[in-house]
């Protein structure tokens, strides 16, 4: 299963995504992506090399690096930034189905709009 989960994210780095006919584009990958403010909070996502995704809803910050996002003590982390205020998060694995991403375990499409802007659950992330 290893071994497969590994050929799968080789083959998803050596061929670039195709977000229409004309053009390849890929996500860049251990790059943190934010969304523009919604309402009083900011929406985070991670991509990383190994076919996991890192999703972080809050408004204790504007700012996180990869390896604060992938942190397991995330939350606790934010509460050194910030005391009140709300935090979800989620992290899962993804998977390439047809030249197009989606989340394993609910298969929510992550859509890529070009190198610096990517499209999940609605709503968009640009590089941070």
């Amino acid at each position: 299963m290893k071994k497969l989960l590994l050929l799968l994210i080789i083959m998803f780095l050596s061929f670039p995504l195709m977000a229409n006919e004309e053009r390849a584009v890929q996500a860049s990958l251990d790059k943190v992506y934010r969304s523009d403010r919604i309402g009083d909070s900011y929406h985070f996502l991670l991509l990383t090399k190994k076919g996991q995704y890192f999703y972080l809803l809050t408004n204790k910050t504007d700012k996180l690096s990869p390896k604060e996002l992938k942190s397991s003590n995330i939350l606790d982390f934010l509460k050194e930034k910030q005391s009140w205020g709300k935090a979800f998060y989620k992290k899962g694995a993804f998977t390439l189905n047809n030249g197009k991403l989606y989340t394993k375990l609910l298969w929510n499409p992550i859509k890529i709009l070009d190198s610096k802007k990517i499209k999940y659950l609605n709503k968009t992330f640009y590089l941070q």
